[in-house]
């Protein structure tokens, strides 16, 4: 097999956190350990508030080397208050400078580029197919109807200007990796023949490979969620379930950063709800300890008929450290959290269903170890190094160098 040279186009990328920074950065470590040289073209660093990281902001252009591993951090016009104009601004200086990037660096054998946000992409792919360059696309969430489901954008002609640009972007690629299977339909009926392959989201290899631990016995009983605190995430069924358990010793621990964490401390304020303790987001390296710390972990979405479609990564990393989860979302999602048998399936944004199987769980503890038994054994097949394996037959296609089937 022949080292390629991968150029890898990702907005969001480490030492940002997030789920989407820690996809693209197993894909990059492991496609690096399998001797590929790599570069990336991202922003400089300024995930979750809008505020630049120490040490960026001040230059253009901000390049870092590592052996086969070449790093271009672009500025970009961040805020942390996240206005229309000013996320129109933040998507569009990235577009910018990543078609500047894909122009004037040397020519790769192949890039591999994620979205959302889709403008960055779309403005480098221009750039590839002018030069040549045959392109992966990962689509991680559906865009731009996600975002206009959610709100975010709901200007109609702005919404028509982007599904073209989708399309688009979609038609031109050499092959595309999403994250779902209803992603790879929607993916294959725009192109109009198939040019998918389903790349799940996985579990980090650390927590897979780390010891299993139980929960700390003693204190109040924990329920645990880690991640982006958005729109999405449907996340008002905490306060919801804590109301109704109010006075029982059951606490929720809600560990991340996103632009409804205000919101949510404030209602539990309103409430009084002492037993929502919110702390901010943790490093990577920091999530196992986090999780484990926990009797059970909730994985909630939005009741959106749109979000059915979508898998949250942390589902995974839930399965990886044992513990239960209890799935406050339907579609994809629940259907996994079933065939595992790793945990319980509520409806989404309804408080008093969270309420209920949290003490059913509590109440029944060697029946809670059994389900986090069966997703821990469940997320090995799940493993991120795994899922680089495919990717790497995925862009060895995109070069002509090997067929991918796909099995799905």
């Amino acid at each position: 097999m022949t080292a390629m040279r991968v150029l890898v186009v990702a907005q969001y990328y480490p030492p940002e956190p997030g789920a989407a920074q820690n996809r693209i950065a197993a894909f990059v470590e492991g496609l690096r350990e399998r001797g590929h040289r790599l570069t990336v073209v991202c922003e400089q660093p300024n995930h979750p508030v809008g505020v630049f990281h120490d040490g960026y902001g001040r230059r253009p252009v901000v390049s870092e080397r590592d052996g086969s591993l070449t790093v271009h951090r672009l500025w970009v016009a961040t805020s942390p208050h996240k206005t229309p104009r000013r996320r129109l601004a933040f998507y569009g200086s990235f577009a910018v400078g990543a078609l500047g990037a894909v122009r004037v660096l040397p020519r790769h054998d192949v890039a591999f580029m994620t979205s959302p946000p889709l403008p960055g992409v779309v403005a480098a792919g221009r750039g590839l197919v002018g030069r040549d360059v045959p392109y992966v696309l990962d689509v991680r969430d559906l865009w731009p109807a996600a975002a206009a489901a959610l709100g975010e954008l709901s200007n109609p002609r702005v919404i028509h200007q982007v599904e073209r640009a989708e399309r688009w972007l979609y038609r031109h690629a050499a092959a595309a990796t999403a994250t779902t299977r209803p992603f790879c339909r929607h993916i294959d009926r725009l192109v109009g023949r198939p040019i998918t392959s389903h790349l799940p989201n996985g579990a980090l290899d650390q927590l897979i490979d780390a010891p299993s631990r139980r929960p700390p016995a003693g204190g109040p009983f924990t329920v645990g969620y880690a991640g982006n605190l958005g729109i999405a995430q449907g996340l008002g069924i905490i306060p919801d379930a804590a109301a109704e358990l109010r006075g029982e010793d059951i606490r929720f621990l809600v560990v991340g950063d996103g632009p409804v964490g205000a919101g949510l401390r404030s209602e539990a304020k309103r409430r009084d709800l002492n037993a929502i303790e919110m702390r901010p987001i943790v490093p990577v390296e920091e999530v196992g300890d986090v999780l484990r710390d926990c009797h059970v972990l909730l994985i909630p979405l939005g009741a959106h008929y749109l979000l059915e479609d979508f898998v949250p990564s942390k589902l995974y990393d839930a399965m990886a450290v044992g513990r239960p989860v209890i799935a406050a979302l339907g579609g994809e999602a629940a259907s996994i959290v079933r065939e595992a048998q790793c945990g319980l399936v509520v409806p989404p944004e309804d408080g008093c269903a969270l309420a209920e199987a949290v003490r059913s769980l509590r109440d029944r503890p060697d029946w809670a170890q059994a389900l986090g038994n069966a997703g821990r054994r469940a997320a090995r097949e799940h493993a991120r190094s795994r899922q680089v394996a495919r990717l790497e037959q995925v862009l060895l296609c995109a070069v002509g160098e090997g067929r991918y089937e796909d099995g799905r």
